[in-house]
């Protein structure tokens, strides 16, 4: 089945790391690297070559490269941020290698807050990437989307950032979640939904409001939770404002998800506009790769609805609008 208006896809959720910055984290006290090995997601040519050809089978022009949730949080403040510009560097090189295939979320040293403004000011100024990418948690259990994390955020306001938001893969810290190994299986989507929440009960929202925030795999379920949570706001102000309104204010949602249903109910809660593809590349491969652009095509959503989702709307949040308009117009015809 032929995607609708096929190509110049945008894959916003999609990981590289090399082995040099795995091998570098895991110096510095990493002890989670071995998921993000040997998965033909590094910045070798072969990686790159399958790469590559894999998006042109999906039809994919963009990737949207992160390196969580394997951040740069270990050792020293100084060592911290070395570690983040090794890996900011490279997707700075690989960008400026490929300028119409890669873009790149930002990796900052949180929870080194002097230091994490400073990278996260150079990948915005210097490196022109399209936002910053930060875990749900921090390997010593805090949530870096907390009130005590408000100075990097209202930092970064000023450039009206992206926030990338992935999970750790602790199964949100959970024994009825950890003691299964059911960390990936659900544990995943539950830390995306927890770290929106903790983000509403922080300031950061209300007070940075210039920030945008990018949520993967359909907000962890939140849609499906959102009348729920709207009545904590109305009947026990569990919220500071109302939280369906905070989220189709300045929240977007990627599609890493894969379940047509799932991805309808997501554009009927947040609106068209708010939702994005994502592949979880190099987690999902081949066939599975390709399913990212594919379900999109074929849920029950009209054209115009599945070409914001596959490319205008990332294109809007990434200042590429005009252009995948352009795109659109052509290939409509």
């Amino acid at each position: 089945m032929q995607n609708p208006a096929f190509g110049k896809y945008i894959d916003t959720h999609a990981h590289l790391w090399s082995e040099e910055y795995l091998d570098r984290l895991r110096e510095l006290g990493a002890t989670e690297t071995d998921v993000a090995r040997n998965l033909r997601a590094g910045s070798s040519e072969k990686d790159l070559a399958y790469r590559l050809a894999l998006m042109d089978r999906a039809g994919v022009q963009y990737q949207v490269l992160s390196a969580t949730p394997q951040v740069p949080q270990y050792g020293t403040a100084q060592e911290a941020l070395a570690a983040a510009r090794q890996i900011n560097d490279l997707y700075a090189a690989l960008v400026k290698r490929y300028p119409d295939r890669f873009l790149a979320y930002g990796a900052v040293p949180l929870p080194h807050l002097r230091e994490a403004v400073a990278e996260g000011e150079r990948c915005l100024t210097e490196l022109h990437f399209q936002g910053i990418a930060v875990n749900t948690l921090l390997h010593d259990g805090t949530c870096p989307l907390d009130q005590e994390f408000l100075p990097f955020y209202r930092a970064l306001d000023k450039f009206g950032t992206v926030i990338y938001i992935h999970p750790t893969g602790a199964g949100a810290c959970s024994p009825m979640v950890n003691d299964k190994h059911l960390e990936w299986v659900v544990g995943a989507p539950i830390e995306d939904m927890l770290a929106v929440l903790r983000l509403l009960k922080s300031d950061i929202p209300y007070t940075c409001r210039n920030l945008r925030f990018h949520v993967a795999h359909l907000g962890g379920g939140i849609g499906f939770q959102m009348q729920r949570i709207e009545d904590n706001y109305e009947d026990w102000d569990a919220f500071r404002e109302s939280p369906r309104e905070t989220l189709a204010r300045n929240f977007y949602f990627d599609g890493a998800n894969f379940l047509a249903e799932a991805l309808e109910l997501s554009v009927r809660i947040f609106g068209r506009e708010r939702i994005l593809m994502g592949s979880d590349f190099p987690y999902f491969q081949d066939d599975k790769y390709v399913r990212a652009a594919e379900y999109i095509a074929r849920a029950d959503l009209d054209e115009a609805t599945k070409i914001a989702v596959l490319r205008e709307n990332a294109a809007a949040l990434y200042g590429l609008i005009t252009e995948a308009r352009a795109d659109f117009a052509a290939n409509a015809k």
